[in-house]
C-alpha cells in the first residue's frame, strides 16, 4: 500500500513538472520570476485583463517616448513576466536623465525617452543591476 501511495505522489510531482515545462516553452507562459515569494504582483489577474492593461500602458509610454528627441531602444534578456517588465521600467526611470521608459515582454526590449545624452553603459548598468541582461542599444 505504501508503495502505491509513494508511486502516486511521484507521478503527481512529475506531472506537475512537465506541465510547467510545457507551459513555459510551448505556450509562452514562462514561470514567474519568483521575486515576490513565488508569484508576481499582477499574476493573480486573469491573463486577458493583465495583457490589456499592459498593452495600454506600453502604448501610452511609447507615445510619450516618441515625443523625445533623444531616445534609446535596448535589447533585454531575462524578462519572464510582467513583474520583470515593471522592474526594468523602474530601473531605467531611476537613471538621471531618463524621463519615461517602457518595456515589452514580447519584444524582449525596452525603450527610454531621455532629457539629455546618457552614456549607453549607464543604461546597461541599470538594467543589469536590476537582474536582467542588457544587450544592444540603438538610437
Amino acid at each position: 500500500m505504501a508503495t502505491v501511495v509513494l508511486g502516486i505522489l511521484i507521478a503527481l510531482a512529475l506531472g506537475n513538472g512537465l506541465r510547467v515545462i510545457y507551459r513555459a516553452f510551448f505556450k509562452g507562459e514562462a514561470a514567474c520570476c519568483d521575486s515576490g515569494g513565488g508569484s508576481c504582483e499582477g499574476c493573480a489577474l486573469k491573463k486577458s485583463e493583465m495583457q490589456r492593461a499592459l498593452d495600454n500602458s506600453y502604448r501610452a509610454r511609447v507615445e510619450k517616448i516618441a515625443k523625445f528627441s533623444i531616445r534609446r531602444t535596448i535589447d533585454v534578456d531575462g524578462m519572464t513576466c510582467e513583474h520583470c517588465v515593471a522592474n526594468v521600467v523602474r530601473a531605467l526611470e531611476k537613471v538621471d536623465g531618463v524621463q519615461v521608459a517602457a518595456a515589452s515582454l514580447e519584444k524582449q526590449s525596452a525603450q527610454a525617452g531621455l532629457s539629455k545624452e546618457i552614456p549607453d553603459e549607464i543604461l546597461r548598468d541599470a538594467i543589469n543591476k536590476a537582474g536582467y541582461r542588457a544587450g544592444i542599444i540603438t538610437v
